[in-house]
């Protein structure tokens, strides 16, 4: 019949299957090569900052540096870092007539100059200096992207990676809780193309903590569907590289997570199984261990790094109430945050809808994404500085990079959302 002609024969219409699928395998990453890309078009937008300097300084001591000579190649990376921007920013200042190079030259060696018999950029008093000491994550994880490229290379490859990294864990995050791909390619764009994304490409310990966070949540949505084994190995080992990373960031974000695993143990019956339970129990443990790890190692803590805020890195007097100065100076800070968002409240209907949705349709997920949306206000809330908030309180845009997705998946999909498969008995913590 004319119409049995028209069907391509078996083989073919499997080959073409196949040719589907790699493409659409292969979309994510060229997501992330085009992000790769788009990072060497910025140019100077990427630029050490004086943490960055402290944690190039302590990866060239894990290397093998003596402590002068790793000062020196973690300031001279720092300083021509500086001294790029320094003369892109002047360049454009229509009243500078001086070359680009003849302002990088001078910048660079002024820096050099000012800060080569310096112990830190910063300060050299040892409460600060313990504040990096108890942060091994990321110096560990950079050291040998910088034996291979070098202190500023290495660290702006590391960030792409990390950054294109955070953004597959988003994508893969999706799909486990049922979206389809098309919804979770939204989350991995929308991923890179916020603070979130940005952030995790500085030389900074952002990005692997936003790793971190990403592998605890996506534990907790698989122990939610009851897929214990794998959910709890993941939790387990994200707990532990975050706690090495920003071990008070990750005592904030256990104890959060914790708290609204219990909440939805008590509150849903569809939730009270064995999975949930043990990721309530993971994160509490992991909140306790940091806890016992802080007093028993002696790290700095709250009260250390709200003394540090409260007298510029200690340059001036210990404060006598620093949580009461704390209080004030938070008030404020959210007062002009607050009215910053109304005169531009692009955040604020992003994260109203992308919330609006988690509750809705996320079950599992969306109480774990907005319980991190709230960690990242609460570290910000710790150290209300403006110039620290963005970086900060990137984790506010969490809920924004998985909530958005949704959103796409229920009303702009072509085709229903994707259940994953469960053992017999088993059900799905969903609405």
């Amino acid at each position: 019949m004319d119409t049995a002609r028209t069907v391509p024969p078996a083989p073919a219409a499997a080959r073409a299957a196949r040719g589907a699928g790699r493409r659409r395998a292969a979309l994510p990453l060229l997501v992330c090569a085009l992000y790769a890309v788009l990072q060497l078009v910025a140019g100077p937008q990427f630029t050490l900052f004086p943490d960055s300097y402290r944690y190039a300084r302590a990866t060239e001591r894990y290397l093998g540096a003596p402590p002068a000579e790793a000062h020196r190649t973690a300031l001279a990376a720092y300083c021509a870092s500086r001294a790029d921007r320094t003369a892109h920013d002047r360049r454009l200042q229509p009243t500078v007539r001086q070359s680009e190079d003849a302002i990088r030259a001078a910048a660079e060696r002024a820096c050099l100059d000012r800060w080569a018999d310096a112990p830190d950029i910063t300060t050299g008093d040892p409460r600060y200096q313990a504040i990096f000491a108890g942060r091994p994550g990321y110096p560990l994880l950079a050291a040998p992207f910088v034996a291979a490229f070098g202190v500023l290379r290495g660290m702006q490859v590391l960030g792409v990676l990390t950054a294109a990294a955070g953004s597959l864990l988003v994508l893969a995050l999706l799909r486990s809780a049922g979206l389809t791909r098309r919804a979770a390619l939204v989350g991995q764009v929308t991923f890179l193309a916020t603070p979130l994304g940005w952030w995790s490409a500085q030389a900074l310990s952002e990005g692997l903590f936003t790793l971190c966070t990403l592998g605890t949540l996506w534990g907790g949505l698989l122990l939610s569907r009851r897929w214990s084994a794998a959910g709890a190995s993941l939790t387990a080992v994200s707990y532990g590289v975050a706690a090495v990373t920003r071990y008070s960031s990750a005592l904030v974000l256990a104890a959060l997570l914790s708290a609204v695993t219990v909440g939805a143990l008590c509150l849903r019956g569809r939730a009270r199984h064995r999975g949930t339970a043990a990721f309530a129990v993971l994160s509490a443990a992991a909140a306790g261990g940091v806890a016992v790890a802080m007093r028993t190692l002696g790290l700095p803590s709250s009260q250390d790094t709200l003394q540090d805020t409260f007298t510029h890195h200690f340059e001036a007097p210990d404060v006598p109430d620093p949580w009461g100065s704390l209080a004030g100076l938070a008030e404020r800070f959210w007062a002009d945050w607050s009215a910053q968002q109304a005169a531009l409240p692009y955040f604020l209907l992003l994260t109203a809808l992308a919330a609006w949705a988690l509750a809705r349709y996320g079950g599992g997920l969306g109480r774990l994404a907005l319980a991190i949306g709230v960690t990242g206000a609460l570290q910000v809330t710790a150290h209300p500085l403006t110039t620290e908030a963005a970086r900060l309180g990137c984790l506010m845009w969490m809920p924004v990079v998985l909530g958005l997705p949704l959103v796409v998946d229920r009303h702009w999909s072509a085709r229903p959302v994707r259940q994953p498969a469960r053992g017999r008995g088993d059900a799905p913590d969903s609405p």
